[in-house]
């Protein structure tokens, strides 16, 4: 998967920019009373979390998944963690 180490090799501030311009909303859910955005990027997966949970403010923490099957992964293990 060559994309990916392509997609890795990027700067924070190109992947926000790319999120922001290229990116579909494909999920928003809840962790410690704030709002985390999760959007599909061609097929990576970005999830943000933006200051004062609007996302036209900065992003204060992105994390990214190479793929469906690591966002479940990291889902699941949240998920887990939170009982």
């Amino acid at each position: 998967m060559w994309l990916n180490s392509i997609f890795n090799s990027f700067s924070r501030e190109k992947i926000i920019r790319l999120v922001r311009e290229e990116g579909s909303l494909v999920g928003e859910r809840e962790r410690g009373g704030r709002k985390i955005y999760i959007y599909l990027l061609r097929d990576f997966f970005v999830q943000i979390i933006f200051k004062k949970d609007d996302p036209r403010e900065d992003v204060e923490n992105l994390e990214k998944f190479a793929d469906l099957v690591q966002l479940n992964l990291h889902l699941e293990k949240e998920f887990r963690a939170s009982f």
